[in-house]
């Protein structure tokens, strides 16, 4: 349905709802019977599909701390629990708990080699963000025509790969182009663009919509606005967010904010405040990125030491599963299960590539293995590429063993 705001037509549409209570415990019942069946389909034996789903419920305790549901969030019909998880029910779930179970224990069923891919489609931006990790690469010759990322976009896909997240530069500044390669998808993807608010207006909110997109998610660094200015260099990037907040959950998207959690920023006070503002805006997720030395934090002391890792630690389990919290956004943090357990991306689930076209490991491992170009032309399969895990935090491959489990 649509409606008229501002003399353009806009969708009328459902808000997220956060999943709680009695319905959360069904909805956890759904998902592991939901896992069991693939399971059994996998191994065609119950007593193997049993192993596989208690190693999957090990694996999912280490990730996120404790092996209960957290929070859930309900839009559309599906259920979303994160920014890189596949909503329930769906193909994309089910093919996500297929590969996953062939991690924990091989079967001979079709799996996925990429789970998501994120794709950087301009090098434009009009931030100068003291974090930016694409610094190098900004304003320069774009490195692909919209035909190339339709083309790039299809060998994925026809790859297995169903989320991607859109990211630049600043994909705002390419609606039409971003619009465009969404549209061209076989709608069987799930999309999230990654944005500091720049452009989120009510009409390109609803063009983000219309087109596939399932979400946005809104770089904001600080609560205070005069801090989030500062750190990127505009008068005008708190007023971006709160405004690109408000547009897409008119417009039926999911919202989430992204924190690069600098030092000066991590204390209780500041994480615990900057979560009321999320709950404020009604977001559904906020996820917690440490800084890296890359791009132009690179050479800069940056990296967090164990003083912070450990509020961050502390933070993250209380506002996910303290009953206090359970109003809150549902708060995504790697940092909890890297150090624990190794990364889930370092090219293997997922990949980024760059706005110059480089395939990396992820946006913090620039390993600029390959060149997308290669894959457009045909030279390279996306099926065959090796990017050789994190070389930061070590390989996640053996992260089912029960060594690793136990060493949480």
């Amino acid at each position: 349905m649509e409606v008229q705001k501002n003399g353009f037509a806009v969708l009328s549409a459902k808000k997220p709802v956060m999943i709680r209570g009695a319905k959360r415990l069904l909805l956890a019942f759904r998902v592991r019977f939901q896992i069991f069946k693939i399971a059994l389909k996998c191994y065609g034996s119950f007593f193997k599909a049993l192993s596989a789903l208690k190693k999957i419920m090990q694996f999912k305790k280490a990730i996120y701390g404790k092996s209960k549901l957290r929070k859930a969030i309900k839009l559309d019909g599906r259920y979303f629990f994160g920014i890189y998880i596949p909503p329930f029910p769906s193909p994309g779930f089910d093919r996500y708990i297929q590969t996953e179970l062939n991690f924990s224990l091989p079967h001979q069923q079709p799996v996925d080699h990429l789970q998501l891919v994120q794709l950087a489609i301009t090098n434009r931006c009009p931030l100068k963000c003291d974090h930016c990790f694409e610094w190098d690469n900004l304003n320069r010759e774009e490195a692909f025509t919209i035909n190339e990322l339709k083309i790039l976009l299809n060998k994925y896909q026809e790859a297995g790969c169903t989320q991607f997240h859109i990211t630049g530069g600043e994909p705002m500044t390419k609606i039409k182009e971003l619009t465009e390669l969404v549209s061209s998808s076989n709608g069987f993807s799930d999309f999230w663009v990654l944005t500091s608010g720049f452009h989120v207006t009510p009409e390109n909110a609803s063009m983000l919509k219309q087109a596939g997109v399932t979400g946005i998610v809104i770089s904001l660094d600080h609560y205070d606005p005069v801090m989030h200015n500062l750190f990127r260099h505009s008068d005008h990037a708190f007023e971006y967010a709160m405004q690109a907040s408000v547009h897409a959950k008119e417009a039926g998207l999911l919202t989430a904010f992204s924190i690069c959690t600098i030092r000066s920023f991590v204390t209780r006070e500041n994480l615990f405040r900057y979560a009321d503002l999320a709950k404020a805006c009604e977001v559904s997720f906020v996820q917690l990125l440490e800084p890296k030395a890359v791009g132009h934090f690179r050479d800069k002391p940056v990296l967090l030491i164990k003083e912070h890792t450990d509020i961050l630690d502390d933070f993250y389990l209380t506002i996910n599963y303290n009953k206090k919290y359970q109003h809150y956004p549902l708060f995504i943090y790697h940092g909890y299960y890297q150090r624990k357990i190794g990364c889930l991306s370092g090219g293997n689930r997922i990949l980024y590539i760059d706005s110059a076209g480089y395939i990396n490991a992820c946006p913090f491992c620039q390993t600029k293995s390959y060149h997308a170009s290669d894959i457009i032309s045909g030279i390279l399969d996306v099926k065959n590429l090796q990017l050789g895990g994190c070389p930061q935090y070590k390989n996640y491959q053996n992260i089912y063993s029960e060594s690793a489990v136990a060493n949480k």
